[in-house]
């Protein structure tokens, strides 16, 4: 039973989780250009002063350098499948709260707990995964999902402010959040099919 599992892992699964990673990976940069791109509007629409601006970005920050060590502890106990699949599902329905915030108080909440908070523990376990599952294509597998960082960055930034342009910058994060969502519910079937097969091996 080891032996068949190893070979699944190795050999059918690992590029699947690769592609899985990799989108994950991409939402997670999107969503945090998008908010630098809609910056402006945001504060001219809620009437945000450049401190409270400020406070937002140094709260998120704060809270994922303090969240990050947790992420991987947990990451070394529990699967970090599940971690990723619900960390993506979590910040995606805060980003999706985003959008409907009219406050300063309600974006520290949604964008910068909530949000920092779920790709806080998303950080330190996606290259755990992926170098469970790349053992002699780790360097390989981990440049790909690089990849996801700059194509995130350069996609976002337009689908951001044209999205912005055309309907305001709260669906930005409405719909950045909802693919997101269907990402996430994704992978919840995907690690339930996995189960299933575990149980029938």
């Amino acid at each position: 039973m080891n032996t068949t599992l190893t070979i699944e892992k190795s050999s059918r699964n690992k590029w699947e989780i690769l592609v899985l990673i990799w989108i994950a990976f991409f939402l997670n940069q999107a969503d945090r250009q998008a908010f630098n791109i809609v910056l402006p509007l945001i504060q001219t629409d809620i009437g945000l002063t450049d401190v409270q601006i400020g406070l937002i970005a140094t709260i998120f920050n704060l809270l994922y350098a303090v969240l990050v060590p947790l992420g991987g502890w947990l990451g070394d106990r529990v699967s970090r499948k599940w971690i990723l699949t619900l960390t993506v599902l979590f910040w995606s329905v805060a980003t999706c709260f985003t959008g409907l915030c009219s406050s300063f108080i309600a974006l520290v909440v949604m964008r910068s707990i909530a949000t920092g908070g779920g790709e806080a523990l998303f950080g330190p376990n996606y290259n755990a995964l992926l170098s469970e599952y790349h053992t002699n294509t780790r360097s390989t597998a981990m440049s790909i999902v690089q990849t996801a960082y700059y194509i995130g960055v350069i996609a976002s930034g337009f689908l951001a402010g044209k999205i912005a342009d055309i309907w305001g910058w709260e669906y930005a994060f409405i719909v950045f959040g909802a693919v997101g969502i269907l990402h996430a519910q994704n992978d919840i079937v995907q690690n339930g099919e996995h189960i299933h097969q575990l149980k029938v091996l």
